[in-house]
């Protein structure tokens, strides 16, 4: 098959994040700041139908650089596909894209021993990964995966008077209305003002409630992260307190071009049964809509705890693929 795109290395930076944020599948996992602020390497590559950037990919490396690796804060990766050009309908634009992807998954292929991508919600189509190496018992194969996330619409936050006002409200769980309705009542407040360490110290706390002991590593790398994308002007802290002003729960979301995600929650256990970790989120939603997002994803809901609470907050479900190819290729198709 004759090979009509191809990979060419590339580096962080104002180009590669203009291209992302132009992209119709790209992510703030992608940008360059976030990918700084991952502790694993990272390999960015143009894909160029002659010098013309059609597409870009993004992956995170194995600390050899033999495999691609998927990592728990990169939440998608993978093809990032041009806008449309001038003229392109939908059945080209269908097309192109399936021929990038063709070329994408043997290229790849052929870089990396292992392969580990997790595709945004956008790239629907997956099937020239599915058939790379068809019908051959002698080379590998791509596999997939489902994972689900969820987005929720901020329309009418902005301007909403009351919860009422939002069409969302009544959308969310009867527990959840109950429990915004009591955070005002009460008076919790939700503010910008805890830190990268409060976020790192409750996110331990909250994970050793479900009985998850979190490493110092990751626990650092969770807190750098953070620090990353507030000091990069592209994320935010809430922090929501009791009425006796005690900090209960916290949530940062980061922003790009086209939404906000919700990267981390975290909240104290022992005041779990306070309506501060609704409240975090829902008081968090009117500020981002205020700063001009539409939506906001609320990255993943792939276990039944997590997932239940999510969904609660009226959110569409939405399903994405991780794709997995293991084994390097033949001699004969290596380039």
């Amino acid at each position: 098959m004759t090979t009509r795109y191809r990979l060419e290395e590339t580096t962080p930076g104002p180009q590669w994040d203009a291209f992302v944020e132009a992209s119709p599948n790209g992510t703030i996992f992608s940008l360059s700041a976030y990918l700084a602020a991952v502790r694993q390497p990272s390999r960015l590559y143009w894909c160029l139908n002659g010098n013309e950037r059609r597409a870009a990919v993004a992956v995170t490396e194995s600390a050899d650089g033999s495999c691609a690796v998927l990592h728990d804060f990169v939440i998608h990766n993978g093809i990032l596909f041009a806008p449309p050009a001038n003229k392109q309908n939908r059945s080209t634009v269908l097309s192109e894209r399936f021929e990038i992807a063709v070329d994408v998954a043997a290229a790849l292929s052929r870089r990396y021993a292992r392969v580990e991508l997790a595709l945004s919600p956008q790239v629907a189509d997956i099937r020239p990964f599915l058939w790379h190496n068809y019908g051959r018992d002698d080379a590998p194969h791509y596999a997939a995966e489902v994972r689900y996330t969820a987005y929720a619409s901020l329309e009418g936050f902005a301007q909403a008077a009351a919860p009422e006002d939002v069409p969302l409200f009544p959308e969310i769980s009867y527990s959840r209305r109950q429990e915004v309705r009591k955070a005002l009542k009460t008076g919790v407040r939700t503010t910008e003002d805890a830190t990268p360490e409060d976020l790192s110290a409750f996110y331990a706390l909250t994970m050793g409630r479900q009985g998850i002991t979190v490493e110092a590593e990751r626990l650092d790398e969770l807190r750098d992260l953070a620090a990353a994308v507030l000091a990069g002007g592209f994320g935010r802290l809430f922090a929501t307190r009791t009425p006796e002003g005690e900090l209960a729960a916290m949530a940062l979301f980061g922003m790009d071009s086209k939404r906000a995600y919700y990267l981390f929650g975290a909240g104290d256990p022992h005041l779990r049964n306070t309506p501060c970790g609704t409240a975090v989120l829902w008081d968090a939603f009117g500020e981002l809509a205020r700063a001009g997002m539409t939506e906001v994803d609320l990255e993943g809901v792939n276990s039944p705890r997590r997932g239940w609470f999510k969904l609660s907050f009226g959110a569409d479900i939405l399903p994405y693929y991780q794709l997995v190819k293991d084994g390097p290729e033949p001699p004969s198709a290596e380039a």
